[in-house]
């Protein structure tokens, strides 16, 4: 097994930014266990790890996947969207739509898929919804793991427009709802920091409202 690797913690976090644009080059599936490891130490309530993945590296699965995905993109790109992608192609929105069509219509090429299904409740007052508090961790970590790697990811859940199809062919029960596909591999582009607002832009203190300029005293 491939040991883990040696990566600061805080470098990880500021350039796990999303990857969509992938190499073909396969990934050992060793790592890919390793990357899965570390989504499965994610918080759980109660420790009820209620969480399954599905690995995609067959073509045939891929291809299937990768049909109905281009179909949801284009269910996606409205006339607003398609407007920037024509007149505003290198805008923040633009170079946003321009990777997601790249995904969208290379997503068969991507080494790795990894669908991430998580458990719905079945108490009266939650029943049928996803134990998302339980999963967005989980894929969280399993990014960062894949970037101490060098390996690329971005969340996406477009494949849930043909949610059935897709359940219906990865053997899904209908206990589970599948929630995230992952792809992941090798980048073509470089790391850098997602733009986001500063941190004290969105922090109130004390109360809704109070925000500062500077740290307080």
């Amino acid at each position: 097994m491939y040991g883990h690797p040696a990566f600061d913690l805080y470098e990880a976090i500021y350039t796990t930014r999303s990857m969509r644009r992938l190499r073909p080059d396969p990934v050992p599936p060793d790592i890919i266990v390793k990357v899965l490891e570390a989504a499965t130490l994610g918080p759980s309530g109660s420790n009820r790890q209620p969480w399954f993945f599905i690995v995609l590296r067959e073509q045939e699965n891929k291809d299937f996947v990768a049909v109905r995905y281009r179909q949801a993109w284009q269910r996606y790109l409205k006339p607003a969207a398609r407007e920037v992608l024509e007149k505003a192609p290198d805008s923040p929105q633009g170079r946003i739509l321009k990777s997601a069509r790249y995904l969208a219509e290379h997503i068969a090429d991507c080494p790795v898929l990894i669908f991430a299904c998580v458990k719905k409740y079945n108490d009266r007052a939650r029943a049928g919804l996803p134990m998302y508090n339980a999963i967005f961790p989980a894929i969280q970590n399993l990014c960062l793991a894949a970037r101490g790697y060098g390996l690329g990811t971005s969340i996406t859940s477009m494949h849930q427009m043909f949610g059935a199809e897709i359940d219906g062919r990865l053997g899904v029960p209908p206990e589970y709802a599948n929630v995230a596909m992952i792809p992941m591999g090798y980048p073509k582009g470089r790391w850098d920091r997602p733009d986001r607002k500063p941190a004290l832009s969105v922090t109130f203190w004390e109360r809704w409202g109070e925000t500062r300029d500077a740290l307080p005293d």
